[in-house]
């Protein structure tokens, strides 16, 4: 029995589930409400001490953090699969998985910049200490604080973008001699990127590579033309948390973009 705790638009979760789509696994879902708190509750914090989603038990087994998970259901379940059959080929990809962790947390710097950081400040103080305070990891509070107290003018937020600038310079070069990032075939190179680059886009954030990478522009609506996009990502984001996300957000790309071009010209990308 396979069974995938998850929560609708966290983007770790989405990745699990664009693996499940693409490789047309079923499974039995665990939906949390990560406004509500779900993943802080006893039960699921001993399955996943970190306190995030996804977590996945296949007959028993606890598996967690995502790009392993999506490593795991490409290995246990051969049909169609997600990396090549060659060794370079699954270097390339592996290659491409590994730094795909390395700016998971700049969706999440903007994510608390953008979504989440307008909101905080209407509550009242003991109200944001409390939600910051029940996270486990002491770096992930620190990192919230910072960016609630600071906002753009935070340091998470233009490291995010120096990273951002640098990975998509990169995926530009590759897709170069694409059509994908390992070469001529989707794989876990593209999909544990996808639910960044839909966070990005529900935060008004399009414009990080629109305006100047266009291969990778044109790789993500590939990417969103897929059947397991909908599957995976778009069925579980419904028109008024898109609305949310872009009322929320919109007002602050100025700013980033700003930052962001400053940046890219002291780069040099």
């Amino acid at each position: 029995m396979l069974e995938l705790y998850h929560a609708d638009t966290a983007v770790c979760a989405a990745k699990a589930r664009l693996v499940l789509a693409e490789k047309q696994i079923p499974y039995q879902g665990h939906l949390l409400n990560l406004s509500r708190g779900d993943q802080f509750a006893p039960a699921y914090l001993a399955l996943n001490p970190n306190g995030v989603v996804p977590t996945l038990v296949h007959d028993g087994a606890v598996l967690i953090e995502s790009t392993v998970i999506c490593a795991y259901l490409d290995e246990a379940f051969p049909a169609h699969p997600l990396r090549p059959a060659d060794p370079l080929g699954r270097a390339r990809v592996q290659l491409w998985t590994k730094r795909e962790d390395t700016i998971h947390d700049t969706v999440n710097s903007f994510t608390n910049l953008l979504f989440f950081r307008p909101a905080l400040l209407a509550r009242p103080l003991a109200e944001r200490q409390a939600r910051i305070d029940a996270i486990p990891d002491p770096n992930r509070r620190a990192k919230w604080w910072d960016i609630l107290d600071h906002g753009i003018e935070a340091r998470p937020i233009s490291e995010a973008l120096v990273r951002l600038a640098r990975h998509f310079a990169d995926m530009e070069q590759a897709l170069a001699a694409g059509p994908w990032l390992a070469g001529a075939h989707f794989s876990l190179a593209d999909t544990g990127l996808v639910s960044f680059f839909n966070r990005f886009t529900l935060l008004s954030l399009t414009g990080l590579w629109s305006e100047r990478f266009p291969l990778l522009t044109d790789w993500f609506a590939r990417c969103q033309a897929r059947p397991s996009f909908a599957v995976a990502i778009g069925d579980f984001i419904s028109p008024a948390v898109v609305d949310t996300y872009a009322t929320s957000s919109a007002p602050g790309w100025p700013a980033v973009r700003s930052l962001y071009h400053d940046l890219l010209e002291q780069m040099k990308v």
